[in-house]
C-alpha cells in the first residue's frame, strides 16, 4: 500500500471517530466546534475526511469527552503509520525531547522547514510520487513541527552551514520564504540559530546529525541515504557528538550575526528574481 493510501485511510478512520463522538455527545457541528474551540468549517472538513485532524484536535476531543488521552493515542496510532519503520524510533524520542541540537550541512532541519521548502525536498527525493503523496509527506512533517508550538516547547539549537541557506531549493520565492521563516523562528526565546559561514573554515564534520535530550539523557541520531536513520545511546557516540556540537557552536557566527545574515540572504533571494 502506498503512503498516500495509508494516509487516506488514517484520515477517514479518525473522521469516523470525530463523527461518533459528536453524535454520542448529542451536539450539532457548531456546538461541537465551540466545545473543542475549533471553527465549525474545520470540524466539518475533518468529519468529511477532507483534511486530517491535528494532534491538538485529538487532545481537544479528549478534553471534551473526558476520555483521558484515548483520542490522542488513537490519532497517534493512525497517523504515525506513515513514518518509515526506521524513522519511528526517532519520532518517538523527538516528541518527548526537552532539548534538540541539530547540525544541518545538506538541507534545513525538518522541524524548521516551510511547507513549500519541504515539498521541494520531497519532490527531489521522490520524483515518481504523485502530488497527493508529496502532500501527505509534507503534512506529516508539519505535524512534527507542532512540538515547537507547545506551551512548554523543547529548546531548539540549530547550526546550519551557509551553503545550505544559499542552495536554491524550490526556487528564489521558496527560499526567500524559508529564510524569512528561519529568521522569525530564531527570534523565539526557546530557539537559537547559528550559521557556520563559508569564511569560518572547514566544519568538524560534513555529516548532519541531531542530539536529543530525553528524560535527562542524551541520544544521538544520524541518517544514511541507503540505510535510513539510526539512534545511538552509547557513551562513546554521545561524547563524540557533544564534542562536535561544542566545536560548531564556537566556530559558527553568533546568534545575532546569524540573524543579520539570514535577513541579508532573504533580501538577496528577492533581488535575484
Amino acid at each position: 500500500m502506498s503512503e498516500s493510501s495509508r494516509r487516506s485511510r488514517a484520515i477517514a478512520a479518525f473522521a469516523e471517530e470525530v463523527r461518533r463522538q459528536r453524535q454520542h455527545l448529542g451536539l450539532s457541528q457548531t456546538a461541537y466546534a465551540n466545545l473543542l474551540v475549533f471553527s465549525q468549517p474545520l470540524v466539518s472538513k475533518v468529519e468529511r475526511g477532507e483534511v486530517p485532524a491535528s494532534p491538538e484536535f485529538a487532545t481537544a476531543m479528549d478534553k471534551a469527552g473526558n476520555t483521558a488521552g484515548v483520542y490522542a493515542r488513537r490519532h497517534d496510532d493512525l497517523f504515525r503509520q506513515d513514518y518509515p519503520d526506521w524513522f519511528k524510533p526517532y519520532a518517538d524520542l523527538e516528541q518527548g525531547a526537552t532539548a534538540i541540537v541539530s547540525y544541518s550541512s545538506i538541507l534545513i532541519e525538518g522541524l524548521a522547514q516551510t511547507e513549500e521548502y519541504a515539498a521541494a525536498v520531497f519532490r527531489a527525493g521522490h520524483p515518481t510520487e504523485t502530488e497527493d503523496e508529496i502532500r501527505a509527506r509534507v503534512e506529516l512533517r508539519v505535524q512534527r513541527q507542532q512540538i515547537l508550538n507547545r506551551t512548554s516547547p523543547p529548546r531548539l539549537w540549530m547550526i546550519v552551514t551557509e551553503s545550505v541557506l544559499r542552495m536554491g531549493v524550490g526556487g528564489a520565492e521558496v527560499m526567500r520564504g524559508q529564510l524569512e521563516h528561519l529568521a522569525k523562528l530564531s527570534e523565539r526565546p526557546n530557539v537559537t540559530l547559528q550559521i557556520h559561514r563559508a569564511r569560518d573554515g572547514a566544519p568538524p564534520t560534513h555529516l548532519p546529525f541531531i542530539l536529543l535530550t530525553v528524560d535527562g539523557h542524551q541520544v544521538a541520531y544520524s541518517e544514511s541515504w541507503v540505510g535510513g536513520g539510526s539512534v545511538d545511546r552509547s557513551t562513546e557516540a554521545i561524547a563524540k557528538t557533544a564534542e562536535v556540537c561544542d566545536h560548531l557552536r564556537m566556530t559558527a557566527a553568533s546568534a545575532q550575526d546569524s540573524l543579520d545574515l539570514l535577513r541579508s540572504l532573504a533580501q538577496q533571494q528577492g533581488a535575484d528574481e
